[in-house]
Parts: structure tokens; C-alpha cells; sequence
């Protein structure tokens, strides 16, 4: 298997050779210096705060630039990574914004913000790509700088789909109550539903909630069908609070962000049998590209969270490479675009399906940009979730 068979002491030291800067905020200023030949990006994202803090998108980024880097480059150049921690907010990723522009980087990869329509104009401005966000504000969704295969919107489109095709007569959708699931719920899920006459409500809870009685009655109320947007201590008490209802209910997650797999051990019984569609080969596929990605993240840090958001920042570092390598001249974020936006340039990263972002976005027209139209289903099984029946392709499929 070649380069895929480097064992983890040798990508640690691969690692220790490249010139990986990790500035987690704006402010930290840190750097190091570039090697002689090397082309810049930025991983960008929400890395400490809650609900949603990802330190694995750095990790994954890390990972996966010096998996690029130990096998060469880009036709020889060396990835030169930065990392900008958004804060959870929208000053914060205005401010990563800023930095990608002063820094002068070709793209920025692998984010996960509920702040995206703040870094979007600065860098859209700039002409830097912003490959593989997980695509949740309407700019992420539909600038023509944005490449993303997954968002907050077609996980729900495919959950909807799969529990229509499971025969569920209602869903709810149980979420934290803020602008962005209010947001989400009104464009992406309720239009998919509607479109496939599958009646659906929300239950919204305040993002302090601890007690999860009252929010598990109102859920079992609209039906036993429910779709989890929330993060993951949310969902995971309100499963557990719905459980002790006594009533049998279908959990489905919007991805593994909403249930990553470290957390089903926690749960006990009640962790089995929640299901999660992605656009990613997880794990328990065996297949070769995700073992490759899960050695390369532990190199670093065995302890790192691998869920979607670390499977989407490592390979969109490595779709940033492929695109990069089809540059005819100088690698830079406009040209980068311009690969990304042409008909035929085909990226095979072997971690999610073969795309060609020119070709394959629009499916879904509520997020055009949004290039993951195949969806593999899991269920989880004694801590680990495992395939879940054949992939589900959403092209053609969600009503528009």
C-alpha cells in the first residue's frame, strides 16, 4: 500500500519537520518559518467553545498536512498551515477572516462556525476558497468560493429521506434554541419533509438546559421519530430522558458531530441503535483511506475526537493538494477556485465519494454549493457505529 503504510513514529517525525504554525487564536500571533518553497492555508473553526468545541479540526488539518507534506507536497512544494480559532463568535471569525487576508493564504479548509457569513465576505473578497466548511450560514451555502460536500442542511435532508423510507409517520426535529437551528429547520429540513409529506415539528430547549423531562415529553408528543441537531451532552440526555418514557423511539443524529462514537460508550444501552447518515467512510469500513487518516490523527494526538468535523478537515486538506496539483501555474487561491469550478477535474480522496464540485453541487438548491449528494447510513453497536444497509445518493431524491 505504499505511502499508506507509514507507521506512526515515522509521521510523527514527518510532523516534527513541517513547518506547521499553530496560532489558535487571531491574537496569539505565533508562527514559524516557511520552508523555501511552500503554499499557505488557514484551518479555520470553532476549536474551544461550546456548544461545539472541535480542537479535532485543528488536530485532523495537522494531520493531514503532514501526511501531503512526508509524501512530497505539491509537485514538490511544502503546505505551510496556520490555524485561526473563531471563539465562538462573530468577531472572532471576522478576525480569522482578516488573518487569512494578511497572511496572504491560498485557501482556507475544513471549518465548522456558526459564524460563517463573517469570514465569508472578507475572504470571498480576497479571492481565497473556502474548501470544505461544513457549510451552515447562506454564504457558506452558496458563494461561488465555497466548496463544501457537507453542511448543516443535506445531513437532514438524508435523515428525513431515511426515516421516511423506514416508514415513520411524523419526525420531530429536537434541537438547542438559536438563530441557526431556527434557521436550519425552516430552509433545509421542514422543505425536505414537506416535499416528501412526512409531517415534522421542532422542539427547541435553551442551551442551559439540564433537565431533560420536560423536553422529553414535548418530543414524545410530536412523535417517536426524532432528529437530533443539538450537540452532543444535549442529545445525549435527551435520548437518555426520552428512553425512561417507557416509549420506543428511532433516534437519528444529524451527523457525528451531534453523536461522535466516543461518546455511545457513555451511553450504555441507551447508545445502540442511533443512527447517523455521512458523506464519510467511517472506521468500521475498513476501508484503506480512513485507516490511513485515523493512524495519521493519532500520530498526534491519541486522545482526538475522530468524527465528521476531524474527517472533513483532514480531507479537505487533502482535496485542497489534489486541486492545487492541477494548478498549471502559480498556486494561488483564485486558480485554486478555478479548479474546484471546472466541469471534469474529478478529486478522489478515497475518504468520502468521488466528486466533481463543478458538477456535483446544485442538487440540493436550498444550499447550491453543497457537493455531497452521497450519504452512507450507520447505526451505532456496542460503542462504535457501523454500516447501516446500502448508501443513500440524494440526487433526484428530496422532492425539488
Amino acid at each position: 500500500m505504499n505511502t499508506f503504510k507509514k507507521s506512526a513514529a515515522a509521521v510523527l517525525a514527518v510532523a516534527a519537520l513541517v513547518a506547521v504554525t499553530a496560532c489558535s487564536s487571531p491574537a496569539d500571533g505565533g508562527s514559524t518559518t516557511a520552508p523555501a518553497e511552500s503554499v499557505k492555508i488557514m484551518v479555520f473553526g470553532s476549536f474551544t467553545q461550546p456548544p461545539f468545541p472541535l480542537a479535532q479540526i485543528k488536530t485532523a488539518a495537522e494531520a493531514a498536512v503532514a501526511r501531503v507534506n512526508g509524501d512530497g507536497g505539491i509537485n514538490g512544494a511544502q503546505i505551510e498551515l496556520i490555524s485561526c480559532d473563531d471563539q465562538m463568535s462573530a468577531n472572532g471569525a471576522s478576525a480569522c477572516g482578516r488573518q487569512a487576508v494578511e497572511e496572504n493564504v491560498v485557501a482556507v479548509v475544513g471549518g465548522f462556525t456558526l459564524f460563517g457569513d463573517s469570514i465569508m465576505p472578507l475572504i470571498e473578497a480576497a479571492k481565497i476558497p473556502y474548501i470544505m466548511s461544513v457549510a451552515i450560514s447562506p454564504m457558506e451555502n452558496n458563494s461561488t468560493d465555497s466548496f463544501p460536500i457537507m453542511s448543516s442542511s443535506t445531513p437532514s435532508g438524508a435523515a428525513i429521506l431515511s426515516l421516511k423510507k423506514q416508514g415513520c409517520e411524523s419526525v420531530v426535529f429536537a434541537a438547542t434554541d438559536n438563530a441557526q437551528s431556527q434557521y436550519a429547520f425552516a430552509t433545509f429540513t421542514e422543505p425536505v419533509a414537506k416535499n416528501l409529506g412526512l409531517p415534522i415539528s421542532m422542539v427547541l430547549y435553551p442551551a442551559d438546559t439540564t433537565d431533560f423531562t420536560s423536553v422529553a415529553a414535548r418530543v414524545a408528543e410530536g412523535g417517536n421519530c426524532v432528529v437530533y441537531g443539538g450537540g452532543p451532552q444535549d442529545s445525549s440526555a435527551l435520548i437518555i430522558a426520552l428512553n425512561q418514557t417507557g416509549g420506543t423511539f428511532t433516534h437519528m443524529a444529524l451527523s457525528s458531530i451531534a453523536f461522535p462514537e466516543a461518546i455511545l460508550p457513555q451511553l450504555g444501552d441507551a447508545g445502540d441503535g442511533i443512527q447517523v447518515m455521512s458523506t464519510f467512510e467511517y472506521p468500521s469500513t475498513g476501508n484503506e483511506a480512513t485507516m490511513q487518516l485515523v493512524a495519521d490523527i493519532q500520530a498526534i494526538d491519541p486522545a482526538t475526537s475522530i468524527d465528521d468535523t476531524a474527517f472533513n478537515s483532514y480531507a479537505a486538506v487533502l482535496t485542497f493538494a489534489q486541486a492545487a496539483a492541477l494548478v498549471s501555474g502559480p498556486i494561488t487561491g483564485e486558480a485554486i477556485a478555478a479548479v474546484l469550478n471546472t466541469k471534469g477535474n474529478l478529486i478522489d480522496t478515497g475518504i468520502y465519494a468521488k466528486t466533481d464540485f463543478a458538477s456535483a453541487a446544485g442538487f440540493f438548491p436550498p444550499a447550491a454549493r453543497v457537493a455531497g449528494n452521497v450519504f452512507q447510513p450507520y447505526i451505532s453497536k456496542g460503542g462504535v457505529y457501523v454500516t447501516n444497509g446500502e448508501p443513500l445518493d440524494l440526487q433526484g431524491n428530496l422532492g425539488f
